[in-house]
């Protein structure tokens, strides 16, 4: 897509002249959609003011929410600390705060918090004790589930979202690819964002980022409340560029390694590859021949080779007793209310059976590598 071209010039720095026949609002439509309408503005390119002002907009607003989110963070991290609940921030919030030179430019909606399993129980508590409410319903999480959504809404009204992780990746299939030992051990602190704040480790942080794209290809992800597909947004490759540019000699040989244990040596290829291609990403010639090498193992088959179906198949196979698969394929059928309502806002208030027929189609219904 020419837009797409266009911004992602504009994010290496190149300064591209504003093409006669790109719509300003359309450009300003795919910026918002790829998280980078404040990491335009830092490379300043000469495009029409009033693409300029309304990204300028967007950035503001962002950085207003960041502020506020960094608070409610920081206070919640704070009393998870006390009630002796260990966490490890994920993914957008983990690299906003470490690489990011300005923690509002990884735009995002949440923050994602991984958490032992055995340490549930008094994570909720603390929620509730702050306010936070389950978006689900706990009475409607179930054994499959490997994450809920909590938020809480401040004195301004405005809400501020935590899902809640016991798995590094949400899905039964992956959770050899990055244990909790692996997140949890020779974490990586954020004083900037607080005293408490511990992410993954750069390379295990690196193969989530490259997983992560890679699961939407099939799984769908909301941007402005809309649904998409695939694993294009910019934002995720800047994450992948940020991560590769701060890799030493030592973590691009881990990344290897480790991606050969674990089978997805051509889901990090990919990434990087596709990093290298939108923003210049610098990889090392023998890191792409030695990733290149790498044999699929059954994560790769199922992140870039499975359906929806075949994904469930697999993950159904990853539960062990007729408890835990029954439990499964009950929560993938009929998922909780509140879920289906957010995930097609455009029916939200048709009957409830309505919406389970669309996710039924949904779920058979082949999905492409670019978003909708």
């Amino acid at each position: 897509m020419m837009d797409d071209d266009l911004i992602a010039a504009a994010l290496r720095g190149e300064s591209p002249e504003w093409p006669p026949k790109s719509d300003p609002a359309t450009v300003v439509e795919r910026a918002v959609y790829h998280g980078v309408a404040s990491l335009i503005l830092a490379k300043a390119p000469q495009w029409p003011g009033a693409v300029m002002t309304a990204l300028r907009s967007r950035a503001i607003a962002q950085a207003m929410w960041e502020m506020r989110h960094r608070m409610i963070v920081t206070q919640l991290l704070s009393g998870l600390t006390a009630a002796g609940v260990r966490t490890v921030i994920l993914k957008g919030t983990a690299l906003a705060y470490d690489l990011y030179p300005d923690p509002a430019a990884r735009s995002r909606g949440d923050t994602d918090l991984l958490i032992a399993p055995a340490d549930l129980e008094r994570a909720r508590a603390v929620l509730r004790d702050m306010g936070y409410v389950c978006a689900f319903g706990l009475d409607q999480i179930d054994d499959g589930h490997l994450q809920e959504p909590w938020t809480v809404t401040t004195a301004d009204g405005q809400s501020h979202d935590i899902d809640l992780h016991w798995q590094v990746l949400n899905a039964a299939t992956l959770g050899p690819v990055i244990t909790l030992s692996d997140a949890m051990d020779n974490t990586q602190p954020l004083p900037r964002l607080c005293l408490h704040a511990q992410a993954m480790p750069r390379v295990q942080t690196l193969l989530h980022a490259a997983a992560h794209r890679a699961t939407h290809v099939t799984s769908p992800y909301f941007v402005g409340g809309a649904i998409h597909y695939g694993g294009d947004r910019l934002i995720w490759l800047c994450d992948i560029d940020l991560l590769a540019r701060a890799f030493t000699a030592s973590e691009w040989d881990d990344l290897c390694k480790i991606a050969a244990e674990r089978g997805v040596g051509p889901v990090c290829l990919e990434g990087l590859q596709s990093a290298r291609v939108h923003l210049g990403t610098p990889v090392p010639l023998g890191v792409i021949d030695r990733l290149t090498a790498l044999p699929a193992g059954p994560a790769t088959t199922y992140l870039t080779g499975s359906r929806q179906v075949g994904r469930a198949w697999q993950d159904l196979g990853a539960k062990r007793g007729l408890i835990a698969k029954s439990e499964f394929i009950l929560a993938r059928i009929f998922p909780p209310e509140p879920f289906l309502r957010a995930k097609y806002p455009d029916l939200s208030q048709r009957p409830l059976p309505l919406l389970y027929l669309r996710r039924m189609i949904d779920f058979f219904r082949s999905r492409g590598s670019s978003s909708k």
